[in-house]
């Protein structure tokens, strides 16, 4: 689609050979990487919670449908208005950290924690941060693709390889759930997606600035 489309940043369907160069190029730049981990950990570490909330937080701890679909909604579109507030005087990767470390904490208490209206608070705020990781996503791909000549093929480079990954990442999932026996084990799962991989960005940032 890219191709025929020809968009204006895009030489693919001018350029056909040189295509290939230029996603292999992809591979060289730190902020390709950058924006790989973001959409990787993030949709690695979010899968549980997407697939299975309305198991845990209405089969089993017995709320609402309606009220739960609502709450989520409004707690993930408050975390997008939250980070274009924050955004506007903190640095990139300081929000990436604050975000990062919240998350993974959120997550092992939701694994720990047995009361249900504190289970339901903690889901909030996962979603909460999952509204400001979402900010965070697209701001970082924006600057990454700044002054690229190919943004749309970078963009769905990136989307390709994360989806695959994420495929991966549900069948390995899969069998530790099976092996667990027990759904609240993908909440230190998903803990440790958030901190192999995204905590990795902050440091890549840093030694870049050094």
């Amino acid at each position: 689609m890219i191709q025929f489309l020809s968009f204006s940043d895009n030489k693919a369907s001018h350029k056909r050979k040189n295509n290939i160069k230029n996603i292999a190029s992809f591979f060289k730049k730190r902020n390709f990487w950058i924006l790989l981990l973001l959409n990787v950990g993030y949709d690695c570490g979010t899968q549980f919670i997407l697939i299975y909330w309305s198991i845990i937080y209405v089969e089993k701890l017995g709320f609402n449908l309606s009220l739960v679909y609502t709450l989520f909604m409004c707690a993930l579109i408050l975390g997008s208005l939250l980070f274009n507030r924050i955004s506007t005087f903190a640095s990139s990767r300081s929000i990436t950290i604050l975000n990062t470390l919240c998350m993974i904490s959120v997550l092992v208490l939701s694994g720990i924690l047995e009361n249900k209206y504190l289970l339901l608070s903690l889901f909030l705020l996962i979603e909460l941060l999952m509204g400001m990781m979402s900010g965070q996503i697209s701001a970082t791909s924006n600057e990454a693709i700044y002054g690229e000549r190919n943004k749309s093929t970078m963009l769905s480079t990136v989307s390709f390889i994360a989806e695959i990954l994420v495929s991966l990442s549900l069948f390995v999932s899969n069998a530790i759930m099976k092996w667990a026996g027990n759904l609240k084990v993908m909440f230190f799962v998903s803990a440790a997606y958030f901190s192999i991989v995204l905590l990795i960005i902050p440091l890549i940032k840093q030694k870049e600035e050094m």
